[in-house]
């Protein structure tokens, strides 16, 4: 079974996303704060999460400093080991 037939089994989505909307349901993100939290999951930083949300700056750091308070982290490491862990589950 290749790795397209795997996904659409899965319902589309694979353990990466899965993973994230567990968390982000788990620890009561709002729809955008869980959008924020799947750029940060990939490593993406308030410059690019700003552009690709049509926000300030400002807004993506307020909704990345939410996120970081919602998961108990306090750096993007400590989110990244998170994600991780959730997703070798």
């Amino acid at each position: 079974m290749d790795l397209r037939e795997r996904t659409q089994r899965e319902g589309g989505r694979g353990k990466f996303s899965r993973a994230l909307e567990g968390i982000a349901a788990g620890h009561g993100l709002s729809a955008r704060e869980a959008e924020v939290f799947r750029y940060l999951a990939m490593g993406r930083g308030s410059d690019y999460i700003a552009e690709k949300l049509q926000v300030s700056w400002n807004t993506a750091r307020t909704h990345t400093h939410n996120v970081y308070v919602k998961l108990g982290v306090h750096s993007r490491q400590e989110l990244i080991d998170l994600v991780d862990e959730a997703v070798r589950k």
